[in-house]
């Protein structure tokens, strides 16, 4: 007798057009990192995370994208708040003076080149001040022959499937979501951390909008990887698009439900963009009281 599986692929196999579930897999595997089985030193690694669970409980933070939307906002109101920031945001004129705690950088993949992601790195730790790195596993062993993060505090994640669940939640011992945009991987060591409300800033996600052209608050010369020769836009086309942002808007389903199941809060303070997913608030109603304030009051 068939399995349960079995016949959930058979029902699939017949019912759902197979140019989607090429698009499914195509996408399952091109935003995920599978790695082997753990060494005892990667095993070690993650272990180490234990020491951040809980350590921000009950706190608020501030997660800094890099949409263009960010132009809009005076970002010196964040001084003396707890941030992460991620990506290319270190460019931001007021990076110093913000001082985020914290950075992550998703996971290296082609068509960047090795000697592009290098610079980027080594370009980064030389502008992020004493901020605690948060890397892929997989990139340990780049890391550690180009002397990446040596000398500060940096912290390696599983990206590949995640077990992240409202019954489970997060856990970065464990295998965490491969973001599909780096703000995903922010928010699961959010939760990990303990944060009881969380705002995103420079979430935008709005490239269906002006595909084929990127878009951020800084100039695009301003990114290491672009000189290098990297074009974001090397997979373009519009279906296998839709479903990058479709799969990106099934992570942040999750990760609200993470948050729902830990009583912690999540809200975009972000102006405008799509991200549809959180409530919105108004960025400056958050330092004029102790409750935010509804984006539509």
């Amino acid at each position: 007798m068939a399995s349960w599986r079995q016949i959930v692929k058979q029902v699939a196999y017949w019912t759902v057009p197979a140019g989607f579930l090429n698009i499914a897999r195509t996408r399952l595997h091109r935003n995920s990192v599978y790695l082997p089985s753990l060494s005892a030193e990667e095993s070690a690694i993650l272990a180490h995370n234990k020491e951040l669970r809980n350590r921000h409980l009950g706190e608020r933070c501030f997660i800094l994208a890099t949409g263009p939307s960010i132009k809009t906002q005076d970002l010196k109101a964040l001084q003396g708040e707890t941030c992460i920031a991620v990506s290319n945001f270190f460019v931001h004129p007021d990076y110093h003076l913000i001082a985020p705690r914290y950075h992550c950088m998703a996971a290296y993949h082609p068509p960047i080149t090795e000697e592009g992601w290098i610079a980027w790195m080594k370009e980064a730790a030389a502008k992020t001040g004493d901020s605690t790195f948060f890397f892929a596993l997989s990139d340990l062993k780049r890391h550690q022959d180009a002397g990446v993060g040596a000398g500060r505090s940096v912290h390696y994640l599983h990206c590949g499937r995640s077990s992240a669940s409202r019954q489970h939640g997060v856990d970065l011992t464990k295998p965490i979501f491969g973001p599909v945009s780096v703000p995903v991987m922010a928010l699961q060591v959010a939760l990990y951390m303990g944060f009881k409300r969380i705002y995103l800033l420079g979430c935008d996600h709005d490239w269906i909008l002006h595909m084929n052209r990127s878009s951020h608050f800084y100039e695009e010369e301003q990114h290491a990887l672009v000189r290098n020769g990297y074009n974001e836009w090397f997979n373009f086309d519009w279906e296998t698009d839709f479903a990058f942002m479709a799969a990106l808007w099934r992570q942040y389903k999750t990760i609200r439900l993470c948050a729902e199941s830990c009583s912690a809060e999540i809200y975009n303070a972000t102006p405008g963009g799509l991200l549809d997913v959180f409530p919105r608030v108004r960025y400056e109603s958050l330092f004029v009281g102790d409750n935010p304030v509804s984006s539509s009051d």
